[in-house]
């Protein structure tokens, strides 16, 4: 165990991605993957393997060798959600990962389209309510799908959810108006509300973001203990040595405070967030017990 320790890493680091290219996960793992590569003296290649809302991902990474060069982004959305929208899920998120690292914090938000006819949360909701079951909603990540049930919960009304494989195609046809909201990562979102072809309704998160300082939160609003926070991280499968995880977690944590690494994320407004494996696992902890609290008031069907 000391050899395989010492040795590490010994080749290539695969990074695997569980979302689409231009996903928030996917630019915060390629900025971090490029910086700890020169570190680390490999290369630690970012492949992005999309579907069943990460857990084709998840699943091939519990099942690698733990040895730290195979490693997987985690969310929210890929890790906590599954047991509340799932009867069964694949994977035990406690058992059978060793957590390494958050990388970043997300601040999520609900967009329309800029010709959408409803302007505020208020103005969707008073919509919804005069054609019930007219209106949906992207459903591109496990943690959208919950915040917009509580949504629905709260508000009386009944948005339909349309699957997506990501956040992009789900932009794509919100744009093209076969979508009413979409919720998103400000992260991918900036770029679209920037260039005013979406606006923002609500901050999903608990606290306003200082890149939409006019955007209200939904707890503003009166939609009680109304907090999505996301944030995205890396583990590695269970069994990997302690000392390798908190080499790849020291790595990470001199990258993302990198002056190079901050610029970047400021740009796609990611928070420089980071936690080591034992605070990590904490994290997992507490939202597990958050999220499946949720979806029991919420009443969302397991499928």
């Amino acid at each position: 165990m000391a050899q395989a320790q010492g040795a590490f890493p010994s080749r290539t680091i695969s990074l695997i991605v569980p979302f689409t290219p231009g996903s928030t996960s996917d630019i915060a793992a390629r900025l971090v993957a490029q910086k700890i590569a020169g570190p680390l003296g490999q290369n630690v290649v970012v492949e992005n393997r999309p579907g069943a809302n990460g857990q084709l991902a998840m699943q091939a990474v519990a099942r690698a060798a733990p040895d730290g060069h195979t490693l997987v982004v985690g969310s929210v959305s890929a890790t906590v959600v599954p047991t509340v929208l799932q009867k069964t899920v694949p994977f035990d998120i406690l058992k059978d990962f060793a957590p390494v690292s958050v990388i970043a914090g997300t601040t999520l938000v609900l967009l329309a389209a800029k010709d959408a006819p409803y302007n505020s949360v208020a103005e969707l909701v008073a919509t919804a309510k005069r054609a019930p079951g007219t209106l949906n909603y992207a459903n591109s990540a496990g943690l959208y799908r919950v915040a917009m049930e509580a949504l629905n919960l709260q508000a009386g009304i009944d948005l339909n959810a349309i699957a997506y494989k990501g956040p992009a195609e789900a932009a794509n046809d919100l744009l093209g108006g076969r979508l009413s909201v979409a919720p998103d990562s400000l992260g991918s979102a900036t770029r679209l509300i920037q260039a005013g072809r979406t606006k923002a309704l609500a901050v999903l998160s608990g606290h306003r973001s200082p890149a939409l300082p006019e955007v209200p939160t939904m707890q503003e609003l009166g939609y009680k203990d109304f907090d999505f926070n996301g944030w995205i991280s890396i583990l590695a499968p269970a069994g990997t040595p302690p000392a390798v995880a908190q080499r790849l977690h020291e790595e990470i944590a001199k990258a993302v405070a990198s002056d190079d690494v901050r610029q970047q994320y400021i740009k796609v407004a990611l928070d420089p967030v980071t936690m080591g494996p034992k605070e990590y696992r904490e994290l997992l902890e507490r939202e597990i017990a958050k999220y499946q609290r949720i979806g029991r008031e919420a009443k969302i069907e397991k499928l």
